[in-house]
């Protein structure tokens, strides 16, 4: 079981991802700049974005394994 603060930490950094990409998607929006540069700029926001957050699901993976190991080791 994951601890309160290990839980707080993950829902900060989830909440300031979901931030930070809406800041960048609304100022790229309202840039003053061709719709094609506009296109191609979201395209590479969208693709970090699915980079970053798989490094967050591998992250997540990792930590449930070892609270599994820590847990098997506890009931043995």
């Amino acid at each position: 079981m994951m601890t309160n603060g290990t839980t707080s930490g993950w829902v900060t950094v989830a909440t300031f991802i979901v931030g930070f990409a809406a800041g960048l998607g609304a100022g790229i929006l309202t840039a003053p700049q061709s719709g094609a540069r506009t296109r191609r700029q979201l395209h590479n926001l969208t693709h970090d974005l699915e980079e970053q957050t798989g490094h967050l699901v591998d992250d997540a993976k990792a930590s449930i394994g070892r609270v599994i190991q820590l847990g098997k080791r506890l009931v043995v």
